[in-house]
């Protein structure tokens, strides 16, 4: 039998992407522990749906992507949005209602939006960014651009009949469309378990209505990327959908920054820490090598930038008076 021997290059090139992974996913975890420090302090007003502990779905699947491709979220997208490539001194702007934000400080949290990186848009409907997003990838495939479209959604709103019918009419018009949902077990705070009965599988549902379907475990990097990798691959080759379901946990409650534990039983404190995405990448790049003195500096340095970030968006001015009603839509 065969034994491939891998080679210095190999495993230095390895450890490297793992790193870049690694920043990717530490960034987006630091920017949402300041951000908390802003909603404690009552500087945001807005509802904010932190993505603690969910960052390994977002980075997983946006590193399988190309620059092309386009990018849709719900009302827990900031990791979605800074996956992507959005500027998160923007982000932090739209949060505190300024002119500098991402929607010019008109959107707030549920509303990002980063075109330049095809970024398209957070829409907080629950469901709604499904169907939006099979009219993205219609458009791509109808004007043969050869990118794809990526909506993620969580379980909650994976129950949606609109959900359903999205399926049904992208495996009908082969749009090329990854959806991804991020499985946390709770819908607010109703467990999956209070609200499916114990025959809903969403795999046969998926297949069942034409649609080819994976899972993933969603605290895993390794694991969400390569099935991410995979799915877009056959997705732009042969113009079809696919669900990817990542399941993962929230770390904090629905929409404030609290550790709420009182209805959580099988994703407890303990269980969240052990499975935590940067947790395992952090101990792998220590056994590749990597000292505890470089990451922990590199910490420092992302949590440096993301306060200076915060700063900048602080002394922001306001959206003038004059355009209240500019880049407004009305029905």
């Amino acid at each position: 039998m065969a034994v491939t021997r891998r080679t210095k290059k190999q495993d230095a090139n390895e450890t490297a992407a793992l790193l870049q992974a690694y920043k990717r996913m530490l960034s987006i975890r630091i920017a949402q522990e300041e951000l908390v420090k802003l909603y404690m302090e009552k500087k945001i007003f807005s509802m904010v749906h932190f993505y603690i502990g969910q960052e390994a779905v977002a980075v997983g699947v946006c590193d399988a992507l190309k620059k092309g491709d386009k990018v849709m979220g719900n009302h827990r997208s900031h990791g979605h949005y800074l996956a992507k490539g959005g500027n998160f001194r923007r982000l932090v702007c739209e949060l505190l209602g300024k002119a500098n934000g991402s929607a010019r400080g008109k959107g707030g949290s549920m509303h990002m939006v980063a075109k330049e990186v095809n970024f398209v848009g957070s829409t907080p409907l629950l469901g709604s960014v499904v169907p939006i997003s099979a009219g993205v990838a219609f458009e791509q495939k109808y004007n043969k651009r050869g990118t794809i479209t990526v909506a993620f959604y969580g379980d909650g709103a994976s129950e949606e009949g609109v959900v359903y019918e999205t399926y049904n009419l992208a495996a009908l018009y082969k749009l090329p469309l990854l959806l991804v949902i991020e499985n946390n077990l709770f819908s607010i705070n109703s467990y999956i378990k209070n609200r499916r009965s114990g025959n809903y599988d969403v795999k046969k549902i998926v297949e069942g209505l034409g649609v080819r379907y994976e899972q993933a475990d969603g605290n895993d990097y390794h694991d969400v990327h390569e099935k991410a990798r995979a799915l877009v691959d056959s997705i732009r080759e042969e113009s079809e959908p696919a669900v990817l379901e990542c399941m993962t946990y929230r770390h904090m409650a629905h929409s404030t920054p609290l550790r709420e534990e009182s209805y959580r039983s099988e994703d407890t404190a303990e269980k969240r820490q052990e499975s935590d995405s940067l947790k395992k990448i952090h101990d792998e790049l220590l056994g590749a090598g990597i000292s505890e003195k470089r990451l922990s500096a590199l910490e420092n340095t992302m949590r440096a930038s993301v306060r200076k970030d915060i700063t900048f968006a602080e002394r922001s001015p306001y959206p003038k008076k004059s355009e209240l009603y500019t880049n407004m839509y009305a029905t």
